[in-house]
C-alpha cells in the first residue's frame, strides 16, 4: 500500500533547509520562512547588489553562480569570492540599514531564492520564538566569520613583519 502525503510545500523550503543558517529550526519554521520568500532569475552579467547602496534582502543562490567584487578607491576590482548553490549573501542587510559593502554580479545565469527584509521582519515580530532562534543562529554565524577573519589578519600582519624583517627594517615602536 502506498501512501502519498500531500504536505503545502513552498520553492523555497527544501533550499532553506540546507543552508545552516537556518538549519536549527524546525520544519513548520521553515515553512513559516519560506512563505515570504519569491524565485527571481538573473541573466549571466546582471548586477544583482551594488556596492554601496542600500541593501534590502537576503539572496540564496538556487542554481548557477555569482561573484562578490568589491571596487577599491583606486577603481581597481577584486574578487573577494565567488558563491555556488546553497550559498547565501545579503543576510546583513536582515538585520541592519546599511550600506552593501561590495558589489554581487551573476557569473551564469542564477535562480535566486529571495527573502524581502520588510517581510522577514513582520514574520518575526509575529514569532518572537523564531527570532529568538533565529538570531542566535545569526549571532553564531557573525562569531565564527569574526574568528576566522582575526585568523586571516593575524597570519597577514605576521608575514608583513616577517617580510619586513627578511628586508632588513627594525621592529616597529607601540
Amino acid at each position: 500500500m502506498d501512501i502519498t502525503l500531500d504536505l503545502p510545500m513552498s520553492p523555497g523550503c527544501d533550499l532553506l533547509q540546507r543552508v545552516p543558517l537556518f538549519k536549527t529550526l524546525g520544519f513548520q519554521e521553515t515553512l513559516s520562512l519560506a512563505e515570504i520568500t519569491h524565485l527571481e532569475k538573473r541573466a549571466e552579467g546582471s548586477k544583482i547588489l551594488e556596492q554601496d547602496s542600500l541593501g534590502g534582502a537576503l539572496f540564496i543562490v538556487k542554481e548557477g553562480k555569482v561573484a562578490i567584487r568589491r571596487r577599491e578607491p583606486t577603481s581597481e576590482i577584486r574578487e573577494l569570492a565567488v558563491l555556488r548553490e546553497g550559498d547565501l549573501f545579503g543576510e546583513m542587510s536582515l538585520i541592519e540599514d546599511q550600506l552593501v559593502s561590495a558589489d554581487v554580479v551573476a557569473l551564469t545565469q542564477v535562480e535566486l531564492l529571495v527573502m524581502p527584509r520588510r517581510d522577514f521582519e513582520n514574520l518575526l515580530e509575529r514569532n518572537p520564538s523564531l527570532a529568538a532562534k533565529i538570531y542566535r543562529t545569526f549571532c553564531r554565524s557573525l562569531s565564527d566569520k569574526l574568528r576566522k577573519s582575526n585568523t586571516r589578519l593575524y597570519e597577514a600582519t605576521q608575514k608583513s613583519s616577517d617580510q619586513a624583517k627578511a628586508l632588513g627594517f627594525p621592529k616597529g615602536r607601540g
